[in-house]
């Protein structure tokens, strides 16, 4: 091989390499380190009634998607007994993360009877006498029996609306634009002239705070358990440029949401208003009208929303699959400090296991030590570039697995260079000059090298499949330190080899010292 492709090989790796490292450096980019390295918050929750094992592992892995969607760095969610133990590492949003967690209830779809412009008022405390004065315009009053006051106040927030998610797969027209303001919404079959002074079984007055109403809704056609889980995503209208949520339905789901669908679409006395309440925690998270009684798989949720609306509205969608409540019973702080201690003690047995190995390659391979040592270097480098563009753009935190996955990887490296070199000896001991030797031994082991590597990769990639948590992270670095020793075996080690062989420097052997220890001049 031409001495110009082997120097354009060795020295635009090791620059690049080079250069990663100095950006990072000059930056001040490192690695996102885990709850064990770093410190945070270790969350407990339980659930608010009995739940299987099944249960448990659904509320674990959409607790797990609730966090990964906030770009929390790798969540570790998991079960023990009969608690959900949440682990947020170097959280610097604390109250984010316990929006994300906040499950304690299961989305219920009511139909809307009538919505006007007001706040709930919560009950006077145990021992105090309700307030039998008139209720003030546009509040709930206290006493044991809510009263809805009367009228609607005038408003020019558009109501969201109900569509196909792909209109043209329906043949309902729709008639009403999307962006329908809430006084026009048609409520003719509505008493608005008197209030309500008993509420029918099975109807409540609940507040909608997104839109700063009180509305009187039905009783609940049927809950989140209707969407796909996890299938509610925000989305822009490329007709419309408006943002809208677009979820989909579950085959057993679709005949329930429609059977509602059909009756606020036709505004009967149980839906008059036309509008389908989404409910968590007996509060509305959003109420919109319906544009036709039939959806054909999937939902899209329209009208004048901004990006944080929807993405809100597409995460309380995602908790509908919840099956069972659950609740927050301890919050625990987990120090920083340990977590220092924890990454000094890996750093420091790692690089007295390196050190070992060195020691002993050098004893072992004299003159051929410089690429061992160098290769590492440039290895050592790569593998730090790659863990701070992982830990930055993914949810996978550097955690201490993670760091040990590094270190097994040191054994995977030298094992590379044992193949290779104990080829260079059985060539020398047949008589051939390093020069001749180089290429036939790199050609003779570069594919046991690859195997050997593939094995060690493929193990990673399964066990990042099927694992959960730290173990995933262990998987991780150890799979991405694998592929770097792929690349530097081929484009530092092979031409660094070749090009020290062509000088003969490694031919020049001295009976203290060697070049391969255990070879004879």
């Amino acid at each position: 091989m031409k001495k110009t492709a082997l120097w354009a090989s060795l020295l635009g790796f090791v620059g690049l390499a080079v250069g990663l490292l100095g950006m990072n450096v000059g930056l001040g980019n490192t690695p996102v380190l885990g709850l064990d390295l770093k410190g945070g918050l270790s969350v407990i929750y339980s659930t608010k009634q009995p739940a299987d094992a099944e249960q448990l592992v659904i509320v674990r892995d959409l607790m797990r998607g609730q966090l990964e969607n906030f770009g929390i760095a790798e969540p570790d969610v998991r079960v023990e007994g009969v608690n959900i133990i949440v682990d947020l590492p170097g959280v610097s949003d604390q109250q984010a993360a316990f929006d994300a967690l906040q499950v304690s209830g299961i989305v219920a779809l009511r139909p809307v009877v009538q919505c006007q412009a007001g706040t709930a008022v919560a009950d006077p405390p145990d021992g105090e006498a309700p307030d039998d004065g008139p209720a003030e315009e546009g509040s709930l009053g206290g006493g044991s029996t809510p009263v809805m006051p009367m009228g609607f106040a005038n408003r020019t927030r558009s109501t969201p609306s109900t569509v196909p998610a792909d209109p043209a797969t329906d043949s309902t027209p729709v008639d009403t634009p999307v962006d329908t303001p809430v006084d026009s919404v048609p409520v003719d079959s509505v008493p608005v002239d008197a209030p309500v002074d008993a509420i029918p079984a099975g109807q409540e007055v609940l507040p909608y705070p997104g839109a700063g109403q009180i509305c009187l809704v039905g009783p609940s056609g049927g809950s989140g358990e209707v969407f796909a889980q996890g299938s509610a995503a925000a989305a822009i209208d490329q007709s419309t440029g408006q943002w809208v949520v677009n979820v989909d339905l579950r085959p057993e789901g679709e005949a329930v949401w429609n059977s509602i669908a059909r009756q606020c679409f036709s505004a009967t006395a149980l839906c008059p208003s036309q509008q389908l309440a989404i409910v968590l925690d007996d509060v509305i998270q959003s109420a919109p009208v319906v544009r036709t009684d039939n959806f054909q798989g999937s939902v899209q949720i329209s009208g004048a929303f901004s990006e944080t609306e929807v993405r809100s509205l597409a995460r309380v969608l995602n908790r509908g699959a919840f099956p069972v409540p659950v609740e927050q019973q301890r919050v625990e702080t987990v120090s920083a400090t340990a977590g220092k201690d924890s990454l000094n003690a890996a750093v420091i047995a790692g690089l007295i296991g390196v050190a070992a190995t060195l020691l002993f390659m050098i004893a072992y391979y004299r003159r051929l030590s410089v690429v061992i040592l160098g290769g590492l270097v440039v290895w050592g480098m790569t593998v730090f570039s790659l863990a701070v563009f992982v830990s930055r753009a993914t949810n996978y935190a550097l955690t201490l697995a993670g760091a040990t996955g590094i270190i097994v990887a040191v054994g995977v490296t030298v094992d590379t260079y044992v193949v290779f070199f104990e080829r260079l000896k059985d060539e020398q001991r047949q008589g051939r000059t390093m020069r001749n030797a180089a290429p036939r031994s790199f050609a003779a082991t570069w594919r046991t090298i690859v195997s050997a590597d593939l094995v060690s990769l493929l193990a990673s990639l399964i066990l990042f499949w099927l694992s959960v948590g730290s173990v995933k992270g262990f998987a991780l670095y150890l799979g991405l330190t694998t592929v770097c020793d792929l690349l530097v075996c081929y484009f530092v080690v092979r031409p660094a080899v070749y090009l020290l062989a062509d000088t003969g420097w490694l031919d020049r052997r001295h009976k203290a010292d060697d070049m391969i220890a255990g070879v004879s001049a």
